[in-house]
């Protein structure tokens, strides 16, 4: 029994001196981890959607005032106030006058238009197809032979039709993998690059021969929807809503 007394109380004195000798050892260990790894940025004064309610709702989650950054990772969020605590002598403070911060959201391929189009025509009560003439057509070898295609396409239909000033005029350009596109993806980079400098085909170039009417070349259908190849047809909308096609005349 005195044994153990005796290595007890050696114990205590041995944990006295370390603490004697290592004052700060105690207390660190009552410090927030955030504040031994100060941010390198704040971003504060905003609405930051968390969008932390995962469920299928209308919910954005919760909203708070600032975050804060360290190694590229969100470390903290919160209010103003509370996040403003963490800042060490070298973090970046960002005010964003009450901007609005979204996560990051990384989807490899999304068509968010088709069903932001729906939702407008539910609300608005809007015809659900648009009326005017489509025609579908190869594309040409290079961007100046696609345009004499198009010229020539138009010359066509306005030789047999008048539209109206609110018509739609689409025509679809068709890959071909003999003249390099492979797919619709080769053909949509004559009209839309990453760099609007490398855009072989502009919205002047169509201007010139499509000036009165709202016009869409693209490599898909991307408005109006011909059947066949090679031919115009005028669409309409039916008394259900759904297209009606009509041909005009054949192209070559």
């Amino acid at each position: 029994m005195r044994q153990s007394y005796r290595l007890i109380h050696t114990a205590a004195a041995v944990l006295a001196a370390v603490t004697m000798i290592l004052p700060g050892a105690q207390a660190a260990q009552n410090i927030p981890p955030q504040l031994l790894a100060y941010p390198d940025a704040i971003y504060m004064n905003a609405h930051i959607v968390t969008l932390d309610d995962h469920a299928m709702n209308a919910n954005p989650g919760t909203i708070v005032q600032a975050l804060a950054i360290r190694d590229e990772t969100i470390m903290a969020l919160g209010s103003n106030q509370a996040i403003m605590k963490l800042a060490g002598p070298k973090t970046e403070v960002v005010d964003l006058h009450g901007k609005t911060v979204l996560p990051g959201i990384v989807e490899s391929h999304v068509h968010p238009m088709g069903p932001s189009m729906q939702f407008a025509r539910e609300k608005y009560h809007l015809r659900s197809t648009p009326e005017g003439y489509a025609l579908s057509m190869d594309v040409g070898a290079t961007p100046d032979e696609t345009m004499a295609k198009v010229g020539e396409a138009m010359k066509v239909l306005l030789s047999k039709v008048k539209p109206k000033p609110d018509d739609w005029i689409n025509i679809s350009l068709l890959h071909n993998p003999e003249l390099g596109f492979a797919s619709p993806a080769d053909v949509s980079t004559l009209m839309s690059t990453p760099k609007l400098s490398d855009v072989k085909i502009s919205k002047s170039d169509i201007s010139e021969i499509v000036p009165n009417y709202p016009f869409v070349l693209s490599s898909a259908s991307a408005v109006l929807s011909a059947p066949e190849k090679n031919a115009w047809y005028h669409i309409k909308a039916g008394p259900d809503g759904q297209p009606i096609t009509t041909k005009i005349v054949d192209f070559k």
